[in-house]
């Protein structure tokens, strides 16, 4: 049905990577820089949490 003669060019590998990549970042991007904010911010709370303990 589908038949490949040759082997994929190195302009369109490319190309997919780049349009796959740019994607990527405008679909996931805010969701992960959201995650990645509450998370650091819930560390560094029970980092204090911490040391104001074992003070």
């Amino acid at each position: 049905m589908f038949r490949r003669n040759r082997f994929l060019s190195l302009p369109m590998v490319v190309g997919a990577v780049v349009i796959g990549v740019v994607s990527g970042k405008a679909i996931f991007g805010p969701p992960l820089d959201q995650y990645w904010q509450k998370k650091l911010e819930g560390e560094a709370a029970a980092k204090e949490a911490i040391e104001k303990s074992s003070d």
